[in-house]
């Protein structure tokens, strides 16, 4: 059962103006856009967050994505949420301390997760209660494996939203270092999951407009970076551009090859993906 009244304020919501403050680090992505779409059934406050990073290539896209998806949601006449204006931070204004670091290199030994988690944590250190849409992974050696295997989840019922918290008296220190200040609110989901909840919410086009390529070509998904390749893998492959599966599918056909490793390389520093 779902645990109510939660003893320590890290396990709680904010509340303004008598609702409860929902803090989300929103990329335009599927996994985070579901969160979204999933709060605009809750009388809340959403309070999306963006981070934003010199060499993304894809940010004026999900930028784009965000600022049509939060008008379709607020159109969306079941909607009781109110999403407030979107926060934008550099992520270098988040300077990871020296706990942090090492905490995630030892971490790193034993996972693959990766170095974009040692400035998220000094975001959510700032900002604690930011909800982090990592989703149920497949994996043995992924994100969501490494939070399980190093700490103990907690489901925490706060006045009808259900999310997850990492235990503070159940986990390692180092688990905490990294995820102890974020709340989890997809963890126990899977992508197939995920799109037919969306389909059941009648949000369907609301998830063909998310975006999740870190490189795209002329405007389109490029089926090589690590979130087309996981899109592909987990049965998302209709996202992706005709061209980025074509790539995706070469690239599974010829990585094993040295020129083809030394042609990725060439590839990324003059086509940038």
């Amino acid at each position: 059962m779902p645990e109510t009244n939660p003893e320590s304020e890290i396990y709680r919501k904010q509340t303004v103006e008598g609702k409860a403050l929902v803090k989300v680090l929103w990329t335009g992505g599927f996994d985070s856009t579901y969160r979204m779409v999933e709060l605009s059934r809750h009388d809340v406050i959403v309070q999306p967050y963006y981070l934003s990073d010199k060499i993304r290539r894809s940010k004026n896209l999900e930028l784009r994505a965000m600022s049509e998806i939060s008008e379709d949601i607020e159109n969306d006449p079941g909607t009781r949420c109110r999403i407030l204006p979107l926060i934008i931070n550099k992520a270098s204004e988040f300077k990871p301390d020296r706990k942090i670091v090492e905490a995630w290199k030892r971490l790193r030994n034993s996972s693959n997760i990766g170095t974009q988690y040692v400035w998220l944590a000094q975001f959510a250190k700032s900002n604690p209660g930011m909800e982090i849409c990592i989703e149920r992974g497949s994996s043995c050696s992924g994100t969501s494996y490494c939070i399980r295997q190093n700490g103990k989840l907690r489901e925490i019922n706060d006045s009808g939203l259900i999310y997850r918290v990492l235990d503070q008296d159940n986990s390692n220190t180092d688990i905490l270092a990294l995820f102890g200040s974020m709340h989890f609110p997809i963890i126990h989901l899977s992508k197939m999951e995920m799109l037919e909840n969306y389909r059941n919410m009648g949000f369907s086009k609301v998830m063909e407009k998310t975006w999740f390529c870190h490189t795209p070509v002329n405007g389109e998904t490029c089926g090589v970076c690590n979130p087309c390749k996981q899109a592909i893998e987990k049965g998302l492959g209709f996202k992706v551009s005709a061209a980025g599966l074509k790539r995706n599918e070469l690239e599974l056909k010829y990585q094993r090859f040295l020129w083809f490793k030394i042609w990725k390389k060439f590839r990324y520093r003059i086509y940038g993906y």
